[in-house]
Parts: C-alpha cells; structure tokens; sequence
C-alpha cells in the first residue's frame, strides 16, 4: 500500500521523457492507461537533460514541449508538464516528484516507465522513497524480460508493444524518409521542421 494513498481516486500517471520527440509509442502507451483506467490523467514530463542520457541531438526543452503539446492537443486526460524546466539540472525524478507532491497536496502520482528501466532503479536517487510514495506502471520495450527479479512493487502492464525509437525517427528525418505513420498527425509538421533544419 502506497502512504497516502487514496482507493477512491486514480493516480495522475508522470510519464518522463525527453520526448525527442514524441512518437506514437509513447501516445499509445498513455492512452492504455487511460483507457484501462489505471491512470485518472497522464502527464508527459519532458525532461531538460535525462541524467543517465547525453544527446547531442537534444532539441531544446521548449520545442519538444511545443512539441508534445501540438502531438497530445484535444487527447482528453492527457497533458504536458514543463516542472523540470525550472529546476537544477541534471533532473532526477525524485525531486521532480517532492515538488509535485507539494505543488498538488490533493493528488496521488505514479511512475511510467519502460521495462528496460526496471534493472537500474535501484540506481536511481533515493529509489526507495520513490518506491514508497508512487505505484508504478512498468510498459513493455523490445527484448524485456518480466517479471524481473526484485521489481516487488511495479506493476506489469499489458500495453501493446511499441518497437519505436526517437533516434531512429530522427534518422528517418535526416534521410528524408516518410515518418507519418510513427509520430502523432497533429505534430508531423512541427517535428519534421523541427529536426530538419
């Protein structure tokens, strides 16, 4: 039982990324949860810098948050979160989630991930804390192995399994391929502008 929470009310899911960019995978993957009503909303926390991840094709956090908001625009229960993008970088999620649990004292939150995340967050700062104060929804990536050893607390979902990658769409891009069919209409021509130039 996670502290505090409330049987009532469904979690806010904290889906983050640096979204770069957002594809279908990771629409497909919030919708899941809402549609299966394991989330009350999902929120895409797109990160400034991902501390275990250095890009140098990161676009700037503002245009993957024009981004995401363009790809998710009229989705009900879905929205983008720019909390990072005020505090000290690199960000880690347990601080992330120590301002959101202050900024809305009403809400409950839970962690989405990939299952490729799950051997590593035990390395993740202050993982525990984070275990006791958020449920969270593992989704499947390409070659994950589940359940995995020591991941009590996570719960496993059975979310279609999406073999996209932001760097291969950025590849795409680069080589002029055709990349409607794996990233959100609404946002093809942001994306496409965005990572062309």
């Amino acid at each position: 039982m996670v502290q505090g929470k409330e049987e009532h009310r469904k979690p806010v899911g904290l889906f983050f990324g640096s979204f770069n960019p957002i594809h279908n995978g990771h629409v497909g993957i919030a919708r899941y949860l809402l549609e299966k009503e394991l989330c009350e909303e999902v929120w895409f926390v797109v990160s400034p810098c991902n501390p275990f991840k250095v890009d140098r094709f990161l676009l700037p956090e503002i245009d993957r948050l024009a981004i995401v908001n363009a790809a998710i625009r009229g989705i009900p229960g879905m929205k983008a979160c720019d909390v990072e993008f005020s505090m000290p970088k690199p960000s880690y999620t347990v601080d992330t989630l120590r301002v959101l649990f202050d900024r809305y004292p009403d809400r409950q939150f839970a962690l989405i991930i990939g299952g490729d995340n799950v051997p590593d967050f035990p390395k993740w700062k202050e993982y525990r804390w984070i275990e006791s104060h958020c449920s969270i929804f593992v989704y499947p990536r390409p070659g994950m192995i589940t359940p995995v050893e020591g991941s009590t607390g996570m719960t496993f979902i059975d979310a279609p399994l999406f073999p996209l990658s932001a760097t291969e769409i950025r590849e795409m891009i680069q080589k002029g391929d055709d990349i409607s069919g794996l990233v959100p209409s609404e946002a093809l021509t942001l994306i496409w502008e965005s990572y062309s130039k």
